[in-house]
């Protein structure tokens, strides 16, 4: 019988305009023939794509931390995106230097990695990790 694990991803972010962000979080459980098991999904959506926010809504519309969780599993894909939804403040691409998150991750409770990623203001971002 094959050791069953929870991965529980957690990505955080205090960069002052992460309002500006949708971000959709996905993971499809895996058992040891490689056959889906399970899939779970969450996500912040602030605005709709083109939104063209000229203030920040009320910050409990938005979290700086989002947690995802996998069923218990053999292994476990996680996909991460973070879509702009309204433009940076500044127009000069010098003045808008990329934005940094915390991707933490963890498996039956003991963490695994703790990374720290740069994410561009303008086009967003996609992460994929394979975890076993």
């Amino acid at each position: 019988m094959a050791t069953k694990k929870v991965y529980r991803v957690e990505l955080r972010c205090t960069f002052e305009e992460w309002w500006r962000y949708n971000v959709q979080m996905q993971c499809g459980a895996f058992d040891e023939h490689n056959e889906r098991i399970g899939f779970t999904a969450t996500e912040q959506t602030i605005a709709e794509v083109g939104a063209s926010l000229q203030v920040a809504p009320d910050k409990g519309s938005y979290r700086r931390t989002l947690v995802l969780e996998s069923a218990a599993c053999h292994h476990a894909r996680f996909l991460i995106y973070i879509m702009p939804h309204t433009l940076p403040s500044e127009s000069r691409l010098e003045h808008t230097p990329p934005f940094e998150i915390s991707l933490r991750i963890a498996c039956n409770g003991k963490e695994q990695r703790n990374e720290q990623l740069k994410v561009n203001q303008w086009s967003g971002t996609s992460i994929e990790r394979m975890l076993d």
